[in-house]
């Protein structure tokens, strides 16, 4: 979930379907919730290499460019739910040492040769 405060039981709201007796068709609400997980995942697991192209293509970008690059390549409207799913993988590449944010010398995040770039890999030997 994103971080706009949305209470858990709105979110589940919208798969809760009735039997005619007043009952909840939880087999329905199950299936329902399932197929829109597995979309969410299919189009979460595109985005990384994503952003993994458009940096081997431009070698640095800023987090706003990188993002805007990232959804324009993905073909995906620039909502709010797409940023989040974009700076979710950005964090999660990071996490993970694929990618870094090099700051400038004082730690700032703007400024000349700052921005998100594919990390470098120890040379094996």
């Amino acid at each position: 979930m994103s971080s706009n405060n949305v209470s858990p039981s709105a979110v589940f709201q919208q798969y809760v379907s009735y039997l005619a007796d007043g009952r909840v068709d939880t087999g329905k609400a199950m299936k329902a919730f399932e197929d829109d997980f597995r979309k969410y995942i299919k189009a979460q697991g595109a985005i990384k290499p994503a952003i993994t192209d458009e940096l081997k293509t431009y070698g640095r970008l800023g987090e706003g460019k990188l993002i805007s690059y990232t959804l324009h390549h993905l073909k995906l409207p620039p909502t709010g739910e797409n940023v989040e799913r974009v700076k979710t993988a950005l964090a999660e590449m990071a996490t993970t040492g694929i990618i870094v944010y090099n700051t400038s010398e004082n730690g700032n995040r703007r400024g000349r040769n700052t921005g998100w770039q594919i990390a470098a890999r120890p040379v094996q030997q």
